[in-house]
This record gives C-alpha cells, structure tokens and sequence, in this order.
C-alpha cells in the first residue's frame, strides 16, 4: 500500500507539472482579433535545416537583438519542444495592425549589427552552406516565403533561407518584405469572451450572496428585498444596458490575422545613412546584395505590407496543412482495405473450412479407434504440446508487457491527434502527449506482463523481476540511446542537446513514476485467477520433426512482415517526409485508419502462420508468433535506411546521421514490440480456440 500511495502521489505531481507547462491549442478555438492601429510583435524561433537536423537558437547567430531584452515568448515551452530544440522568443520585429511601413530598422537603437568578427564569418557561411532557414511566428502562425493564397502549389514549408551562395561568395539575406494576410471582423468574438466573462462573475456574484444568511444580511443593513434586487436584478439589468448600449453602437472594425508570408532579399545598406525605399524583386533596379565578410556592418531592414483576405481564421491552417499528392491518402486507404477484405477472405476459407474438416476427420479418428493418427490429424498431435511454457518466457512476458504499453500510446495520441486535440500550432504537443502516455501507461505494461507470467509458468511467483526488466526493458533502451545522442550533441551547441536540468527531470520522472507503476499494475495482476488451459500438457515434451519448405521458420517471417508493410508503405512515405523534411503533418486520421487496417492484416497473417506452423506438428509458436508480427519492422528499418539514401542524400556528417539513425532506431523498437505483440495475441487466441474445439470434440 505504502508503494501504491508513493507512485499516486508522484502520478499527480508529474500531471500538475506538465499541465503547468502546457496548453493545448485546437485551431479554430482561441480567435484573437486586433483593433486597427494596435500593435504586435513577431517572435523568432530556432534556426533549422533538412541537411543537418541540428537546430541552432536564433540569437546564438550574428543577429539584432530587440531593445528590451531576449526572453522566452509566452507559455510556449514544454517537454516535446525542449527535445525537438523549439525555442520561441521575442523579436526585434514589430508591426501595426493595418499601417503599411517601409524601410524600418530591425537594430535599433545602435542602427546595425557589427562589425562582423571572423567567428561571425565562419559561422554564417557555415549556416548557408548547410541551407539553413529562419522561423519566425506571428500570432502563432508560422512565416513562409511562399504563396499562402496559391491553390496550385501542393506544400508550404515554413521558414526562409537565411541567405545564399554565389561565385563563391555568401550573402545574407538582411532585408524582410513581410505581407501580412487579414480577415476583417466586427469584434464579434471578444465580445462573446467578455459575455462569457461577464455572465461567470455574475453567477459568481449570485453564490456567494445566496450562502449568505438572512441574519448576517440584516446585521450589515441589508434586507431580502434588496439582496433580489442587487444580484439577480440589478446586476444584471445593468449587464442587459450594457448590452443594449452596445448593440445600438456602430461596432468598430478589427482584424484577424489569418496568413503569414515574407519576402527575403539582400540589400548592402551603409551604416549611419537613411534607409533608402528598395523593393527586392525590382528587375530594373537589381540592388547590391550584402556580402559576408569580417569588418562588415550589417544593416537588418524590413517592410510590412497588410492584405486583407477573405480566409477565416477558423481555416487559417488550411495554406500551411497542404501535402503533396493528396488524393494518393485515399488511394492507400483503398488499397488497404482491400488487402484486409482479400486476407480476411482467404484466413476464412482456409482456416474455418480446413479446421472443421480437421476437426471432422478427428472426432472420426476417435470413433473409429484407429491408431494411425499421424497423416491424418496434423495440428491435433499437438493436443498435449501446444501449451507448453515456451524458453525464456521471462524475456516474452517482458517483451509483450512493452508491446501492449507501446501499442496503446500510439493509438490514443493517433486517437487524440485525429479528433484535433494534438494541432501543430501546439508545438511540441505530439511528442509531449506521447511521452505523457507513456509513463502513465507503465502501469498496463507490468499489468500485462505478470499476467502473461502467470499463464505461461501457471503461478505468480516470481512477478516482481518481471515487473522489475519491463520498468528497464524499453524506457531503459531508449534512455541509452537519447544519452549517447544526448552527449555527441552537447559540443555542438545545438538546440537538439537537451539541457542538464530536463534531462535528469526525464531520469527522475521514470524512476519516480514510471517504474512505481510498472510494479503497482504487476501487483494488481498478480490478483487476477490465471486462465486456464483447454487441455492438459504432457510431462515429456513431443520432438519436433523438421519443418518442409512452407512451414521454415525464416520464410514465415520474412513473409509475414510484407502485406503490413505494404499496408503503410504509402502513408509511411508522407510521414517520413515531414518528419525529416520539414513539412506539416497533420493528416492523422489516415494514419489511425492506417493503423487499424495494419493491425488487422497483422492479425490475420498471424493466424494463418501460425496455423501453418502447428500443421507441421511444430509448438513452439510463443516465440514465433511475437517475431512474425513484429517483421515489419524489419522491413521498415529497410526502408528507413533507403530513404536516408534517397530523400535525405544531403545529409551530411557523422552527428547528423546519428541522429537520425537514433531517432528511427527508437520508432522502429516500438513498432516491433508493438507489432510483435499484436502477433502473438492473435496466435495465442487462435490455439486457445481451436483446441478448446477439440477438448469439446
């Protein structure tokens, strides 16, 4: 018990702790309308490139920082951004609703950014080179340079390049055309807010008066009448002017910012001199670009441009959310579904018409007496084997304990993300939910692995070392490798490095929650009655003939792992592309349908190998069964290591390909005892089912 209330008590701290650090942000929820001539500041985030995946802080590079200070923007860090290397902050960049300016100075007060030292040199060059891009955010929409209002074009990226090369020289991109796309309103929005706040005070108001006695309403002068008339009455008489009053106002014109696009160029101003009005794309008038070199002054300029559009804000996202081939989701989810209705037909025809013929010819068998069982029953030789605790069946219990806590946290954060809980103007929010549930779910994990214990050895004992190797199985691989990643990139001074402090705040979160819960849920499954078995299992083991060509092991696995693969090989193909490419990503829905039909293909194979398996008299099918289903990892990490070559062939140096070998390392161990464990369930009821038949026979 004492356990019990220490893994509740941490269990509550870690949710107060990152819901204090986290808000979750659904598009189309929080409208925030601007009054012409109000103003605002745009934020700066890190700096990032598709070549090197090693985010870099904004003003850690030779850039203007803004009179007040740098600090961190809003309530924007949490957990998923420390690790994605996420920083927002504030900005030398400021704008006036609806007031087109020109020609404004982004490094006041001095005027310029300089002289250029030869590490600013180095460093800028470098940053080119590696094609890296500047992140800006204005009212929690993501800058781009290209057309948001384009309907041909199938993808925006975010970001601008920070500048480029020419003839061997590099140029910085230090002028900013900003054009800033509105959508007029009337205030509509701020006054349901102030509605809703006013009418929350009022019945505020009104419960406390009400738990007010009448003796304490007389002893402070007061009378009954009165308080009616004050609360529910007055107050809200008042409130109703105020309404009326408002409603026969002409209501005053706002705006809400519903697009986000600029305009790099390079433009070598003089340091000290009045910023002359040059428009980058002017074909007549090219100006000088400014260089990189030491000694240089470098003048960081910007003009704003308003467009009034006629985007809602609730569709805002809609520009930023486009992906390339986007009818090819449906194609995937089609062609999914009928891989399931093929497979699902043929396990049927198989399986139901060859098990009730096998278990035909069985009960015949046994009405006839005959001694000659052994061409004519298959599987049903295995009567008293196919039960049989499998070697190590620690390890499997640990294996599928994970996979089962695996299995779930994807499919709740797909779930989440699908109905739009997890929008991408939350950043970091995904990784953030996702390790979240991982945690919490540490409980299922041991839950599911003492209880498989239980059945594979048929008594308890021994549950707490079970428990013990899931709370360090997966969470303790994954550390090993975030550490090792975590240490190359320390040197670096990238964003991708996770501070000391988070670091061991995720070290104290898993000893601290994690494992506390992984042996609560074991304790409670050690209460569980253990199933029983549908026939009994011979003291001496059966020897296992050798496998034919159909049935070999090998060929059942790397069969296995294909119609799955090819179930997700589409969707798989966009989710690699904006993970490591720098898209958005927020087609989820086709990713849980693609989930579930992947599931169920899994399942469906599972079956059917396993059938084949035990018709080759063989019953070690616990372990088979969980490789088969996890096979389509193998398949992905094949891919993985193709797209590297193909989509990511810029990738270059030791740190980034660690990187993102680290990361797909750690995807693809989840999605093996994920998918491994949803193998060897369907095997497991499948043996259940078909011997229980023959116990009943």
């Amino acid at each position: 018990m004492a356990l019990l209330r220490c893994s509740l008590a941490a269990t509550i701290a870690f949710i107060l702790l990152a819901s204090g650090v986290h808000s979750y942000y659904v598009p189309g929820t929080y409208p925030q309308e601007f009054y012409q001539g109000a103003s605002i500041s745009g934020q700066v985030n890190s700096l990032t490139s598709f070549e090197t995946d090693l985010p870099y802080e904004y003003y850690s590079m030779p850039f203007c920082q803004p009179p007040e200070g740098v600090h961190r923007a809003g309530n924007a860090a949490n957990l998923g951004t420390v690790i994605m290397g996420i920083k927002l902050l504030n900005s030398q960049y400021n704008f006036t609703i609806m007031k087109h300016e020109k020609g404004k100075n982004a490094c006041n007060p001095q005027g310029f950014y300089g002289p250029l030292t030869d590490k600013d040199v180095k460093k800028l060059k470098m940053l080119i080179s590696q094609k890296y891009r500047i992140n800006m955010v204005l009212d929690n929409l993501p800058i781009t340079a290209q057309d948001l209002l384009d309907k041909n074009q199938e993808f925006v990226r975010p970001g601008f390049e920070l500048g480029y090369q020419e003839d061997g020289k590099y140029y910085i991109f230090n002028h900013l055309q900003f054009n800033i796309l509105v959508h007029p309103t009337h205030g509509e929005y701020m006054r349901a807010r102030q509605g809703f706040r006013d009418a929350a005070v009022l019945d505020n108001i009104d419960a406390r008066r009400m738990l007010l006695s009448k003796k304490q309403l007389l002893a402070a002068g007061a009378s009954e009448a009165a308080l009616g008339g004050s609360s529910s009455g007055g107050g809200r008489q008042l409130a109703a002017d105020d309404a009326a009053k408002g409603a026969a106002a002409e209501p005053e014109k706002m705006y809400m910012i519903v697009g986000f696009e600029v305009s790099p160029c390079s433009i070598k101003r003089t340091a000290g001199k009045p910023i002359e009005d040059i428009v980058c794309d002017n074909i007549d008038r090219v100006p000088t670009p400014q260089e990189i070199k030491e000694g240089e002054k470098v003048m960081y300029t910007y003009d704003v441009y308003w467009e009034v559009s006629d985007i809602k804000w609730a569709s805002r996202w809609d520009s930023y959310l486009r992906m390339p081939g986007g009818k090819v989701h449906w194609f995937s989810i089609m062609n999914s579904v009928l891989i399931v209705l093929v497979m699902a037909t043929l396990v049927a025809m198989i399986l139901i018409r060859t098990v009730r013929r096998d278990l035909a010819k069985y009960e015949q068998l046994m009405v006839d007496g005959s001694s000659d069982m052994k061409d004519e029953a298959g599987w049903k030789l295995l009567t008293g084997d196919a039960f049989r605790a499998p070697t190590n069946g620690k390890s499997l219990a640990v294996h599928f304990g994970s996979g089962v806590q695996m299995l779930l946290v994807s499919l709740v954060t797909l779930l989440l993300a699908t109905l739009g809980f997890l929008s991408p103007a939350s950043r970091g929010a995904l990784l953030t939910t996702t390790i979240i549930l991982f945690v919490l779910l540490s409980f299922v994990a041991g839950g599911s692995a003492v209880a498989l214990w239980g059945v594979m050895e048929r008594t308890y004992e021994g549950w707490v070392g079970v428990a013990l190797h899931v709370s360090f199985f997966l969470p303790g691989i994954v550390m090993l490798i975030f550490t090792v990643l975590n240490i190359a990139l320390k040197h670096t001074g990238s964003l991708g490095a996770v501070p000391a402090g988070i670091y061991f705040t995720i070290v104290a979160i898993w000893f601290l929650v994690s494992v506390p819960l992984t042996f609560v849920g074991g304790f409670m499954a050690t209460r569980l009655p253990i199933l029983d078995y549908p026939v009994k299992t011979n003291q001496i083991p059966r020897q296992i003939p050798p496998a034919p060509l159909v049935a070999h092991p090998v060929l059942l696995f790397f069969s296995a792992g294909i119609l799955p693969f090819g179930t997700m090989f589409i969707e798989l193909y966009f989710a690699m592309t904006s993970l490591w490419l720098g898209y958005f990503y927020y087609l989820f829905g086709f990713v849980f349908l693609i989930g579930l039909l992947t599931i169920i293909i899994n399942c469906e194979i599972a079956v059917l190998c396993t059938y084949v398996q035990l018709c080759a008299e063989d019953y070690t099918w616990w372990w088979q069964s969980f490789y088969r289903g996890g096979s389509v990892a193998f398949y992905v990490a094949l891919y993985a290591i193709g797209f590297l070559g193909s989509s990511l062939h810029n990738l270059a140096g030791f740190l980034p390909m660690l990187t993102y070998l680290s990361y797909m390392s750690i995807m693809i161990l989840g999605l093996y005892t994920a998918m491994g464990t949803v193998g060897f369930l369907a095997s497991f009821v499948f043996v259940y089912q078909i011997f229980a038949a023959v116990k009943q026979d």
